[in-house]
């Protein structure tokens, strides 16, 4: 009986059908979700190359200072970006952040001041130039829209892109969506529409 037993075992030993399967049932998953990631990567640099594009063509159109056909320069800006998202990305105007800057220096700088104590820093009320109009010092100039002639504009669009899985979710992305942002400066040509002050 114990000779028989072995005989069996070394036969189980030697045999070799379904050895492909089961590597394969080894390998399936691993080569399933590299795949899987490889296209979710790929569709994210996809979208981010159509958003980028598209705030690249819609600063093109903004510092010509054109009106368009129908609507709002601003509502324009968000079409131009739809229409170069090839249905992958699909923005609202509350994705759209405009800064408009009197050149290219002042991007960034606060509002100008005058330091009457002395201690380096803007405290109310200390007088200042309110170049954003909106009734308060800032930080930083700059103030929403598509500016005038001669202008410093930076454009810049924020979307959130549905993942094509939730596979991926816990090492990239947040509720089955990636973050994209990108923007594009650009100076105005000179026209004379535009901002027309406080």
């Amino acid at each position: 009986m114990i000779v028989a037993f072995c005989q069996r075992l070394g036969r189980l030993k030697r045999q070799r059908d379904g050895v492909a399967a089961i590597e394969f049932a080894f390998i399936a998953p691993a080569l399933l979700l590299l795949t899987i990631g490889t296209m979710e990567v790929s569709m994210i640099f996809f979208g981010n190359t159509l958003l980028e594009g598209g705030v690249r063509e819609s600063a093109r159109f903004g510092l010509t200072g054109a009106m368009p056909p129908t609507g709002t320069r601003e509502d324009h800006v968000v079409d131009v970006v739809n229409a170069h998202g090839a249905g992958v990305i699909n923005i609202e105007a509350s994705n759209v952040t405009t800064k408009v800057y009197p050149n290219f220096t002042s991007i960034g700088e606060p509002e100008p001041y005058t330091d009457d104590n002395g201690n380096g820093t803007y405290e109310s009320p200390e007088p200042y130039t309110d170049i954003n109009c909106n009734g308060n010092w800032d930080e930083d100039m700059g103030r929403a829209g598509l500016g005038s002639g001669g202008e410093v504009v930076i454009y810049t669009v924020n979307y959130d892109m549905p993942m094509m899985t939730g596979l991926l979710d816990s090492l990239m992305g947040q509720d089955g969506k990636i973050s994209l942002a990108a923007s594009v400066t650009v100076r105005n040509e000179p026209f004379d529409s535009g901002y027309p002050g406080c």
